[in-house]
């Protein structure tokens, strides 16, 4: 991959604190570290290819995969696997997922987290698309996380009020949100603030238009 077609949508990488003080760590290991941070959600989530991180670091491959092995033994970082969440292979897809530990007990995350990492994944090794969960294109990656913002929506709304959204009437304001990079945690938050206000003022169950106003 050539390093002008990489596509990173930050300035800035957040480290775990304790590799810092890790004498251990080697320089490579710790870069490669910092080169996966750069892509991690609020859970540590990360889903960039050997070739991203080489092409970040100036490294080939083989050293990045072997630094990842090391931060694996080391417990900085946690592959992510499709037995975890029980689910099938095609369906947890190809894409190598990772979480980075900022503590070593660190939960394992939600699919829902995992799946929110999706805005913040690196374009395809080919210099192409966004990597989705299925590996493929932009289009199916916003889809898998329209999806994935609706489900969000109406398991709060449910949560909160006990009232049942169907999922298949949110998806058109779902992917708008999901366009404008909303995540996860935010369509939770502003879909319990919005509940609780239509609760105080006895109104219905606020729509996910309503709750994409408040993001």
């Amino acid at each position: 991959m050539a390093e002008d077609a990489l596509e990173i949508k930050r300035q800035w990488s957040v480290l775990p604190v304790r590799a810092l003080l890790d004498r251990k760590l080697t320089q490579s290991e710790f870069r490669v570290l910092a080169a996966m941070c750069v892509y991690t959600n609020s859970y540590g989530v990360c889903w960039p290819g050997t070739q991203t991180i080489g092409a970040i670091l100036g490294m080939d491959q083989g050293n990045v995969s072997r630094a990842i092995q090391k931060l694996v033994r080391r417990g900085y970082v946690r592959r992510l696997m499709a037995k975890d969440y029980q689910l099938e292979y095609a369906k947890f897809g190809k894409i190598n997922r990772y979480q980075v530990l900022y503590q070593p007990d660190a939960a394992l995350p939600s699919w829902e987290e995992i799946q929110s990492s999706i805005v913040l994944a690196p374009v395809a090794e080919d210099g192409g698309a966004h990597i989705n969960d299925m590996g493929s294109g932009d289009g199916n990656a916003l889809a898998s996380l329209s999806s994935t913002l609706a489900h969000a929506y109406c398991r709060a709304v449910q949560a909160r009020t006990g009232q049942i959204r169907q999922v298949d009437n949110e998806i058109n304001h779902a992917r708008k949100l999901a366009e404008s990079g909303a995540t996860v945690e935010q369509v939770k938050a502003a879909t319990v603030a919005a509940c609780d206000a239509a609760l105080a003022r006895r109104a219905g169950v606020p729509s996910l238009a309503d709750v994409a106003r408040i993001i």
